[in-house]
């Protein structure tokens, strides 16, 4: 079976909230748990290997979609940044990874909503964002 389509996007904060602070620096990253359920062209679950979801999964801005920063590359026109954490679990019945998300000045604007796009196997691209298929976001606010 082909990865083409996913029945479940969403996101959730590590602590299980929508909604979360941080402060500037590394040790002020907040984790982001994507959960995708890959499928196929009729709807049924496909196994797809933890590196590949983790390789086609994207954290953006839940309003404009734009990809955020990778690592500590941060400017003043993209100053969140977010880093792949690498883990991966199948704890549930649905697959997850885990990002975290950080800013390493003050940001403008002072709170971030993302959201997340995922590119199957056979190119589609999901989103999960403002004018996405799927709606589910976080809300993170910088303090000073």
């Amino acid at each position: 079976m082909r990865w083409t389509s996913v029945s479940k996007l969403s996101l959730v904060l590590d602590t299980g909230e929508q909604q979360g602070e941080t402060v500037s620096g590394a040790l002020g990253a907040i984790g982001v748990v994507i959960s995708v359920q890959p499928t196929d062209d009729d709807g049924n679950p496909v196994d797809v290997k933890a590196t590949v979801l983790l390789a086609k999964a994207e954290l953006i801005d839940y309003v404009d979609e734009t990809q955020l920063s990778l690592g500590k590359d941060t400017s003043k026109e993209h100053p969140w940044c977010c880093e792949k954490d690498e883990k991966f679990t199948t704890k549930s019945k649905i697959p997850q990874i885990k990002w975290s998300v950080s800013h390493f000045s003050t940001p403008k604007p002072l709170t971030k909503s993302i959201g997340v796009q995922i590119t199957t196997d056979s190119g589609k691209t999901f989103y999960s964002s403002l004018n996405g298929t799927y709606h589910s976001a976080v809300w993170i606010k910088a303090l000073k």
